[in-house]
């Protein structure tokens, strides 16, 4: 039965998306490896999900958002995890937390390796802590690490580690820009997610156009946003600070931060310019909409927004594949 397959989903009108959207993705990375000229034989990629983190010294947890790369591979949403697959064969292994019996009280039920094999419609799962000894027995040539630089930020992602690592062959330099590229071409099932996450966010900003009324505060449009895009279309996170840029506001390019939050109220002939994007199951929208906070544009800012439409509509025209 399709209704079986296991997927991800949040029931009421939110996206079912399967988690064969992962296996795909696994089998496009082992294919695009084998080709390359530098993996060996029995080679096995190896990848450190996100953590836990808490707010600086205090016990109040920041809510759980998966590494990229980790959740392009396996799907997975919990936290502590890590994902091996066998670049040969492409089987995919799962190593889970082996949490302590308090964690039932405070944070819900402990399930075992075999609830996450079944749940992400992995080949094999596994205690993290059994991580080395699995690795091991698999005698691989080398592992593939992903270790490289993010051109937008230029931070480092973070390359797994573990205790015993260094028994094993580890290569960080082949990784990264093969399922860098991998993520750059979505396949079917992505874009459907990403549709999906785009039109919830065109209909979020569309609520707050309507809503927009001068005298309100900036951060009221923000807050509406962020609460469509959660109650109808499941999104607990946005994919980037809101920016809700009124006035001279909205000439500032990533306004909206702890700096600058949103406070400015908005006045009789401003123009507003939002970009807001909800995200679901780690897959972003990112939309900006500027328009007349009452209802009118003025002449100068008519020819502005009617100049770069037309600039952006030849754009779209042009484009193509290639």
């Amino acid at each position: 039965k399709i209704s079986s397959r296991p997927s991800f989903w949040l029931g009421n009108e939110t996206l079912k998306v399967p988690v064969a959207l992962f296996a795909l993705n696994r089998r496009r990375l082992c294919e695009r490896l084998r080709q390359n000229k530098d993996v060996q034989k029995n080679s096995i990629v190896l990848l450190q999900g996100g953590e836990e983190t808490q707010r600086y010294c205090t016990d109040t947890g920041i809510v759980f958002r998966q590494e990229s790369y980790f959740h392009w591979t396996f799907g997975v949403t919990e936290a502590g995890c890590f994902g091996a697959v066998d670049v040969d064969t492409g089987r995919s292994m799962l190593f889970v937390p082996q949490l302590p019996e308090s964690y039932a009280v405070w944070m819900g039920k402990i399930h075992p390796p075999e609830f996450f094999k079944n749940k992400y419609a992995v080949d094999e799962a596994y205690y993290v802590t059994e991580l080395c000894s699995v690795l091991a027995s698999k005698k691989p040539a080398v592992l593939l690490t992903l270790r490289g630089v993010n051109t937008d930020s230029g931070n480092v992602s973070k390359e797994a580690s573990f205790e015993g690592i260094s028994q094993f062959n580890v290569n960080n330099k082949i990784l990264h820009p093969e399922i860098a590229e991998c993520r750059v071409i979505k396949t079917d099932m992505e874009l459907e997610v990403l549709r999906y996450t785009n039109k919830i966010s065109s209909e979020a900003h569309k609520e707050v156009m309507k809503a927009v009324k001068v005298g309100m505060k900036e951060y009221e449009l923000e807050s509406l946003f962020q609460h469509y895009c959660y109650a109808r279309g499941g999104m607990r996170h946005t994919s980037y600070t809101c920016i809700c840029g009124s006035g001279e506001n909205s000439s500032v390019l990533h306004y909206g931060h702890a700096g600058a939050p949103n406070d400015k109220t908005i006045e009789d002939g401003d123009l507003c310019l939002f970009d807001m994007g909800g995200e679901y199951y780690c897959y972003s929208s990112d939309i900006t909409c500027t328009f007349p906070a009452n209802g009118k544009f003025t002449a100068d800012q008519r020819a502005i927004y009617e100049a770069v439409l037309k600039a952006s509509r030849a754009v779209m025209a042009a484009i193509k594949p290639g």
